[in-house]
């Protein structure tokens, strides 16, 4: 479970390919409603196969066909509660932070929330990664002394083994239990996974400490597929695809992070966020009078050096608007070898950037 902002996979809908067809079917999905302003959906995979495994699942431990049905459709409606309230404290606290929502998607291997603008800062991510992990101790505080509390038996059913209230309150106590260890693993791009992205980026330039928790995330999903490779059944399955994810996640970070500010500021930006490069340079510039004076001086050099670009970058602009206006003016033929030149400079940076 985690949050990301909508990535839309583009499935040509008149193509009658298998694999189209395959795309289609895994990615179809229906609505469940409108829950706090927020829309709700769930992939039709999730309502087929999650029965399915409840079922091969609980059937050894249920006393007959109509308590199994039943601790089924418990399992169901409290797995994919657990999965929603966790989104939705992504989304409240981003909606603290002026980040819209636009839709959370349910899925057989947890849930997404889909945040319409990245985060602006590293506590800012904190806050907002942090805070769905912590509906699992709201769930807890709940459920947990209520299950301390009650009987055994407060419901009883002829021919049922299990109380369906105890079996109830203990599925929603180990399930948050284990979701909240599990979430909480040092694992891009898991909640552990950005918690550490954004520890790392308090101290050192953000784009670094993604790639710094992407290759740690890659390690981690790695594991999580090895040893998915000695468990059982379904959580096998599980596991090697929460791998794959992790692995490919942390490799699109990793990428991002080369080209892309990980953080973007919808205010005031500091100087060094005009530099494409300055990941490079380690330290994260606004703590600069916190650092030895040889760290303070590479960090104002980094600084003058991306200023010192942009005013280059923008008096050749300005010198290529000129040229074509020539052009116009004169055509090719009138232009001298030096401008000329200068043309052929242009298309070469164009090609390189574009």
């Amino acid at each position: 479970m985690a949050y990301h902002r909508a990535v839309v996979i583009p499935v040509d809908p008149y193509d009658s390919s298998p694999l189209a067809r395959f795309l289609r079917a895994v990615m179809a999905t229906f609505p469940l409603g409108t829950w706090f302003g927020v829309p709700v959906r769930m992939y039709w995979a999730a309502a087929v196969l999650m029965p399915l495994l409840y079922l091969n699942w609980l059937g050894p431990i249920a006393g007959n066909g109509g308590e199994l049905l039943l601790l089924v459709a418990i399992t169901f409606v409290c797995t994919f509660a657990i999965v929603w309230t966790h989104e939705m404290g992504h989304i409240a606290a981003g909606r603290r932070y002026g980040i819209p929502a636009h839709l959370i998607t349910l899925s057989p291997f947890g849930g997404l929330a889909h945040l319409g603008a990245p985060m602006q800062s590293p506590r800012e991510e904190l806050v907002v990664t942090l805070a769905g992990p912590a509906t699992h101790l709201v769930w807890l505080a709940v459920v947990w002394p209520l299950q301390l509390v009650l009987p055994d038996r407060v419901l009883s059913i002829g021919g049922f083994y299990w109380c369906p209230l105890q079996y109830t309150l203990a599925f929603l106590v180990q399930a948050n239990a284990w979701l909240l260890v599990f979430n909480l693993l040092p694992i891009y791009p898991l909640d552990g996974g950005r918690c550490l992205r954004a520890l790392l980026a308090l101290r050192w330039h953000p784009n670094l400490a993604t790639m710094w928790a992407g290759t740690i995330g890659i390690v981690g999903g790695v594991m999580l597929a090895v040893y998915g490779f000695t468990r059982p059944g379904f959580a096998r399955t599980i596991l090697l695809v929460i791998g794959v994810s992790c692995v490919t996640g942390s490799l699109e970070a990793r990428r991002a992070a080369r080209h892309v500010l990980v953080y973007e500021r919808r205010g005031p930006r500091y100087p060094w966020e005009a530099d494409g490069d300055a990941w490079k340079h380690g330290v994260r510039p606004e703590r600069a009078s916190k650092l030895s004076w040889f760290q303070q001086w590479r960090v104002k050099r980094a600084v003058k050096k991306a200023k010192a670009a942009a005013i280059e970058a923008a008096a050749f602009d300005r010198e290529v608007d000129r040229i074509l206006g020539r052009v116009h003016e004169v055509g090719m033929t009138g232009l001298t070898e030096q401008e000329r030149a200068v043309l052929k400079r242009a298309s070469k940076r164009r090609g390189r950037t574009g």
